[in-house]
């Protein structure tokens, strides 16, 4: 009787439960359709198991380390489709990064652009890429996050 309850209950919430009540559940409940293979991958994409794909594309390096101090860079490759209009990178970072640019519009369909930063303080630090942008008459945003880390230095030891 048990089962029938429970399986019930999982039924009604799967069928009745709104789309927005199970967004957060959305990344603990979906599946990764790489790791079911060609048929597995298939299945789970068309059932709607499978997370969305994001309408801009980004990638980069999840985390780095940098010398404190000193000016560094980061290249961020991106896609976006061919009616999107308005799109560019807003970058925002931790209280220890000092940031070039915090705006870069993108104007091809397809690229690389660089992030100038320099790690002024030692510790958790991020630099957050938003990328936002109009495709099909709605404003779409996509976020992701770079760790930067500084490189422990050696100090040199003169002998005499």
């Amino acid at each position: 009787m048990f089962k029938h309850i429970l399986s019930f209950t999982l039924l009604f919430n799967l069928v009745f439960a709104a789309q927005n009540a199970a967004a957060c559940g959305a990344h603990n409940f979906y599946l990764n359709p790489d790791e079911y293979g060609v048929i597995g991958g298939t299945f789970i994409k068309l059932a709607g198991l499978a997370p969305p794909e994001p309408v801009f594309k980004v990638k980069h390096v999840p985390m780095t380390k940098v010398t404190l101090g000193v000016e560094s860079e980061i290249t961020v490759d991106y896609e976006r489709p061919w009616f999107s209009s308005d799109v560019r990178i807003q970058l925002s970072s931790s209280a220890g990064v000092s940031l070039a640019e915090e705006i870069i519009d993108l104007d091809d369909y397809d690229g690389s652009v660089k992030v100038n930063f320099s790690l002024e303080k030692p510790g958790y630090n991020t630099i957050r890429v938003k990328v936002i942008g109009v495709h099909k008459g709605e404003e779409v945003a996509y976020s992701s996050v770079i760790y930067v880390q500084a490189k422990k230095s050696v100090a040199k030891v003169e002998r005499l």
